[in-house]
């Protein structure tokens, strides 16, 4: 599905009446965090522009680097809580689900599809070469220990070293090459389950940081769709493919690592190709 196939699946429904372009704004500003939006090329793109990309006939491409941006200061929740409230505000649950399964889009919950489809179309956009291949690794750790936890409250840098203790070992085993002897050893699914619905489901709102809660909570359900994309008795789920979900959690990995990476220019870290020694001049 392409960003125009996206928006205008959805704005019949959740628009209101208001301008497409407005439309446009309204969806990308709950896309991101609010401290992003300043940066936010899409944003400030000017109305004819918006319309070049939204429109159904031939539509114009949103530049790699936007869409770059846009997946790398991706807030699920607040954009989760939008869709929500606007399908709530337009009784829309049901035709949005019924879009959903024409577009071939396994889910649980309409809000969780419609924030991945997007992330999904925005990684495709900003990496349309990247191959089905297994090469996925995380970044060259930084010289700067504590840095990046030098930034966070007392409460929620203990948070975060529990939350390593229990999770880093299985991000690492799924990020990296072998990732695939993780479902024939058994348990990793029952593993990931078991701390979430016993500890981590109430735990993960103690954090003070926003952004941490989310990000932990995007750690935890990646795994979980991970582990289900490997389920040989599954159905597969459209545009979340194995290595798609092996790059989202390696970026998850770093946000939460960020005094392992301190080093890193943000988009450094989420460049599929970032170790192969090129330039890049966004």
């Amino acid at each position: 599905m392409t960003f125009s196939e996206y928006f205008n699946g959805l704005y019949p429904y959740l628009s209101d009446g208001i301008n497409p372009a407005s439309f446009f704004d309204e969806m990308i500003s709950h896309f991101i965090y609010e401290e992003a939006q300043e940066a936010c090329k899409l944003l400030s793109c000017k109305p004819d522009t918006k319309s070049r990309y939204i429109r159904k006939k031939d539509p114009n491409k949103i530049k790699s680097e936007f869409a770059q941006y846009a997946y790398s200061k991706h807030n699920p929740l607040r954009y989760k809580e939008w869709l929500h409230d606007r399908m709530y505000q337009q009784d829309s649950f049901v035709i949005i689900e019924k879009w959903l399964n024409d577009n071939d889009t396994n889910f649980y919950d309409v809000c969780v599809a419609c924030d991945e489809l997007l992330e999904n179309i925005f990684l495709d956009i900003a990496h349309p070469n990247a191959s089905d291949g297994l090469n996925v690794q995380l970044p060259t750790k930084g010289n700067h220990p504590n840095v990046g936890s030098s930034l966070l409250l007392e409460n929620d840098i203990k948070l975060l070293k529990e939350f390593h203790a229990d999770f880093d070992s299985i991000l690492e085993k799924c990020i990296g090459v072998d990732h695939a002897e993780i479902w024939f050893v058994g348990g990793m699914a029952a593993k990931i389950n078991t701390l979430y619905n016993d500890k981590w489901k109430t735990r993960i709102n103690e954090f003070i940081d926003i952004s941490l809660q989310s990000d932990t909570l995007n750690a935890i359900a990646t795994l979980q769709m991970f582990c289900n994309a490997l389920d040989p008795d599954r159905q597969p789920n459209s545009g979340s493919s194995v290595r798609k979900l092996r790059m989202k959690l390696r970026n998850i990995y770093v946000k939460i690592h960020s005094e392992n990476y301190v080093d890193i220019f943000p988009y450094d870290a989420f460049i599929d190709d970032w170790n192969d020694g090129e330039d890049y001049d966004w």
